[in-house]
């Protein structure tokens, strides 16, 4: 008889949008591999939803297959469990060849910007208006699922 496993508490560390899939970790850095679909975004009235956060806390549910050697844990469901903090903020620097800058939030705070995390492709110029989740990596804030508005007329 196979025991019923309760979730794991873990982050979000990584999440690819463009390939759909990601890892969490626990408190002992063990990783284990997600797919989008069998991330469960919770029911906290956010149309539409957004995909895995950086540093968002989760609750995992293991596979019961026994994982191939070298390769991380898959995940049979990956549940958020905090409503996702969305925010404002102006686009302080980015520099365009290295591909990250930084965004000075409407909270005050000073959050780390990276091209992967910019919906729609385009680059952001010093001055945009941008709305995006605050996540964390790293123990630095994030960043993530960046939205343009438009540029900023001080």
């Amino acid at each position: 008889m196979v025991k019923k496993k309760s979730p794991i508490v873990m982050r979000v560390h990584k999440y690819i949008p463009n390939k759909l899939y990601g890892f969490a970790v626990d408190d002992e850095d063990q990783q284990v591999f997600f797919h989008l679909g069998s991330f469960k975004p919770g029911d906290f009235k956010i149309d539409p939803p957004p995909p895995p956060i950086l540093g968002e806390l989760v609750e995992v549910e293991l596979e019961d297959d026994e994982p191939t050697p070298g390769k991380a844990p898959k995940a049979k469901s990956v549940s958020r469990t905090e409503c996702p903090f969305l925010i404002g903020g102006i686009v302080e620097t980015f520099d365009s060849h290295r591909g990250y800058g930084f965004i000075l939030g409407d909270d005050g705070k000073s959050y780390h910007l990276h091209k992967s995390e910019v919906l729609g492709g385009r680059m952001p110029l010093i001055q945009h208006k941008v709305r995006f989740y605050a996540g964390m990596r790293q123990g630095k804030p994030r960043a993530c699922h960046v939205e343009l508005l438009g540029i900023n007329n001080p």
